[in-house]
């Protein structure tokens, strides 16, 4: 039986050099493709993260205006505040009724609860603070619990609406008697956070 030899041929240099030009460039598209899906994902990542940290603000701030009594208190110097105030830009205090008790405490289901904006100079943006007490009466801030609930706002205002349906952008209004004032009807709140734009909610105070 004849057996005939084969010879084969080895690569010449130019074909290796094709073929390592053309797998560079196949690595270089993967590599561009896989950075592409990883900052994709990323990106889905923290807009999701922004998502649930507006609907967690807005879940705390619907949870307690919805549950505000007009029990006036007396702040750390004696002096009478009213059951709920705010000023234009900074802070917004009341009374809140729905202070939980799941182990049973001998101790008032009511809480002072205050909500800060504070701004940070650098970045330009701000941050909501919710702050609470466990006492009504003569809370100083030292005492408080605070907790940021929404950060990177670049613009956040409330609005209080009147008796007369109208809206004021403090409370008590100022040419009202601090002691004698009503409560609010409800309380606008907007944010402006990139990417989603101006959000507003309005929280009904209870009747």
């Amino acid at each position: 039986m004849n057996i005939s030899n084969k010879h084969h041929r080895g690569f010449t240099l130019i074909e290796v050099v094709i073929a390592l030009a053309v797998f560079a460039v196949v690595g270089t598209l993967a590599f561009t493709g896989l950075n592409s899906i990883l900052k994709h994902q990323s990106e889905l990542q923290e807009r999701s993260d922004q998502i649930k940290d507006l609907q967690l603000a807005l879940k705390y701030l619907e949870r307690d205006i919805s549950q505000i009594i007009a029990r006036p208190v007396r702040d750390q110097y004696g002096d009478r505040q009213p059951g709920f105030s705010a000023d234009e830009d900074s802070i917004m205090s009341f009374t809140y009724s729905g202070w939980r008790n799941p182990a049973g405490l001998s101790r008032s289901h009511l809480q002072r609860v205050a909500y800060e904006i504070s701004s940070d100079k650098d970045s330009n943006k701000q941050e909501l603070i919710r702050h609470s007490w466990n006492r009504l009466d003569g809370a100083i801030i030292e005492d408080a619990r605070s907790i940021p609930i929404l950060q990177d706002i670049q613009e956040l205002e409330w609005k209080f609406l009147n008796r007369g349906s109208v809206w004021e952008n403090r409370w008590p209004p100022i040419n009202a008697d601090p002691d004698s004032a009503p409560m609010p009807r409800a309380v606008s709140v907007s944010f402006n956070i990139e990417p989603w734009g101006k959000i507003t909610r309005i929280i009904a105070l209870p009747k």
